[in-house]
């Protein structure tokens, strides 16, 4: 994928991204596959496919949505997707990229800092991170991170009432979300709409699943992170 082909398809979706913006985008590029020499970020190494099926597919979760002053964040980012990509399109997002793993996000704190991102970065897991910013943000993404019905218990205590979880599926989308009606009502939350996308080159299916919170969580919600694998709602 070049870069007229990734600005042509971005623009085909409303999706707005100057020059600049692939300048940086490819900067963060290279910075990840460059430290991925040293340890693990990605599986992705060849050019091409990592401008489609990282720096593309993260940028889809800007469709029909402006992150304008809202206050965001990404949890389980890993090597900073889709936030870095996030925050690169509309750098007015209020950004905060969460991941247990301290290397990944020791990385991601010099990247910030090497560009002067406002961006805030934190090492913890998702659940004790959830237990202290109860209903702060107004969206919560999240990228191959688990199944719709672990992610709904991570994820929907941290947003405010009416904020929303913007989950980046694959094909089996569907069959996720059938198997989280019972997180969805215990965790007060149901699904707004799901856009449908093929990558443009490999033609990898890709869902935007969107779910709305209805109401205040309730408190004994995120359990402990084993409980909620070994039981989901």
């Amino acid at each position: 994928m070049n870069n007229e082909t990734f600005q042509k398809f971005l623009d085909s979706r409303c999706i707005s991204c100057s020059d600049e913006q692939v300048k940086q985008l490819e900067e963060l590029m290279r910075s990840t596959l460059k430290t991925n020499e040293v340890f693990n970020l990605t599986a992705i190494t060849e050019p091409s496919a990592f401008m489609e099926k990282m720096l593309l597919d993260s940028a889809l979760g800007l469709f029909d949505i402006d992150l304008t002053d809202k206050k965001v964040i990404d949890i389980g980012t890993g090597a900073g997707f889709p936030g870095l990509v996030l925050y690169i399109l509309n750098p007015k997002v209020k950004l905060t990229l969460l991941d247990s793993t301290k290397k990944k996000i020791n990385y991601i704190k010099d990247f910030v800092s090497d560009h002067k991102y406002n961006i805030e970065c934190v090492s913890d897991r998702i659940e004790d991170f959830a237990r202290i910013h109860r209903g702060e943000f107004d969206f919560v993404y999240a990228r191959a991170l688990a199944p719709l019905n672990i992610l709904v218990e991570l994820a929907i205590p941290l947003l405010k009432k009416g904020g929303k979880l913007i989950a980046m599926k694959g094909p089996d989308w569907e069959q996720e979300y059938n198997a989280s009606q019972g997180a969805l009502k215990k965790l007060k939350s149901h699904l707004q709409k799901v856009y449908e996308e093929n990558l443009p080159e490999s033609e990898e299916q890709r869902a935007i699943v969107i779910i709305e919170k209805d109401d205040e969580t309730p408190s004994k919600y995120p359990r402990e992170f084993a409980d909620i694998k070994k039981n989901p709602l």
